[in-house]
């Protein structure tokens, strides 16, 4: 019984790990992707115009790639799915690094005793701004 494993004989763990994608089954991921959660309102035929706006593909084909209706994804067709994909992907990080800016600068808002993340900054007292001689109210005329 030397180098044999005591670990019961079976499948390799890596057939598990690898996973092939098919390109139809790729285009419908990258769908899904640029489509994003739906937004209030909108139903899935309207998240598909988006994703056929963003794709530059026409409605029916992407309707089609969703319902796994397609037989076959062209290249210059994948192409335009990973383009808008990573234009969406990089959209929402911005989105989520824009949320956790605002949450940070309300923490430091909160820590530091100011009024609240509504705070017109440009009228702050403190830090020496505030109107000046030449400010007139919008509603008296020049």
């Amino acid at each position: 019984m030397l180098g044999k494993s005591p670990e019961p004989v079976g499948k390799s763990p890596k057939g598990r790990e690898a996973v092939v994608m098919t390109a139809r089954a790729e285009a419908r991921t990258l769908v899904e992707t640029i489509a994003g959660p739906l937004r209030l309102g909108e139903n899935v035929k309207g998240a598909l115009s988006r994703v056929a706006r963003a794709t530059g593909l026409n409605d029916r084909r992407v309707r089609g790639i969703w319902h796994s209706e397609a037989r076959s994804i062209r290249s210059d067709e994948m192409d335009r799915l990973r383009r808008a994909a990573r234009d969406a992907r990089a959209t929402e990080q911005a989105r989520d690094e824009f949320r956790a800016v605002i949450s940070q600068l309300t923490a430091c808002d909160a820590a530091l005793g100011l009024q609240g993340p509504d705070l017109d900054r440009s009228v702050d007292l403190a830090l020496g701004l505030g109107p000046g001689g030449d400010d007139r109210p919008v509603d008296q005329g020049s």
